[in-house]
Formats: C-alpha cells, sequence, structure tokens
C-alpha cells in the first residue's frame, strides 16, 4: 500500500519579481544581472518567464527557464520557513500569470511510527459528536 504526497505552491508573477529581487545571488547564478527586476512575464510555450530590467529607453529581458527558476524558488521557500519536503520529485509549471512549484513524493509502504501514539488528553469536540447509526432491518 503506497502513500503519495503531492502538493502545488503557486507564486502570481509580481511575487516572483519580489523573489528575484530578494535573491539576488540566486539569480546571478543563472545568469540575471545584479539588479532589481521590473517585470515578469509567464511564456508557458517556451518554458521560461522573461525578465524584464530597466525601464523606457533602457529596458532589457532576460529568459529563466523554469529549472532554474524552479531552484529559486525551492531556496526562497527553504529561507522563509516553507516546509518543503527533501526528497521530493518537483517540476515547474508555467503559466500565463503565474508559476507553480510541484512536488510530489511517493513511499511504496506506510512507514511503522517511529514513536508510541500519545496519551489522549481530552475527546476532540468533533469525536464527541459521534454517535453511531444502526441500520434498518
Amino acid at each position: 500500500m503506497a502513500i503519495t504526497d503531492r502538493r502545488e505552491i503557486e507564486f502570481d508573477l509580481q511575487t516572483v519579481r519580489l523573489v528575484l529581487e530578494w535573491s539576488p545571488r540566486a539569480a546571478q547564478a543563472f545568469g540575471l544581472p545584479p539588479f532589481t527586476p521590473t517585470a515578469v512575464h509567464g511564456n508557458p510555450a517556451d518554458g521560461v518567464v522573461e525578465v524584464t530590467y530597466g525601464e523606457l529607453t533602457s529596458i532589457r529581458v532576460f529568459m529563466l527557464r523554469a529549472e532554474a527558476l524552479g531552484a529559486i524558488l525551492i531556496s526562497y521557500c527553504n529561507r522563509v520557513g516553507m516546509p518543503m519536503p527533501r526528497y521530493a520529485d518537483k517540476g515547474v509549471r508555467i503559466e500565463c500569470d503565474h508559476v507553480v512549484v510541484l512536488l510530489s513524493r511517493r513511499q511504496d509502504a506506510a512507514p511503522a511510527p517511529e514513536l508510541p501514539e500519545p496519551p489522549v488528553g481530552r475527546i476532540p469536540e468533533a469525536v464527541r459528536a459521534w454517535s453511531w447509526i444502526e441500520a434498518d432491518h
């Protein structure tokens, strides 16, 4: 009996721009300039985001592949304390107006708990309301 944990973390494009702004070293490691991006646009057909720097007369646009953006977003999530499974399959889906980080982890068998179950201190509210319903014969 297998257990599969699937998660999706969705970032709107304004948040992606902020993550790039707050992660300048990671962005530079993937070829982006050491400046604050002014805009981010999704290009799902090519699997890239277009990162724009500058304004009016000096605009430059850089393409950032999904794999590189995924690494930056996962690093950001780790830095802000968002729980992420370490040994999960990871992917990135780029849409026109957002980016989704996909995580999937499969365990082929249910592991036994490492610690025994703690005693129940009180009956939770939902359980107190339970009642058995006898089927009509």
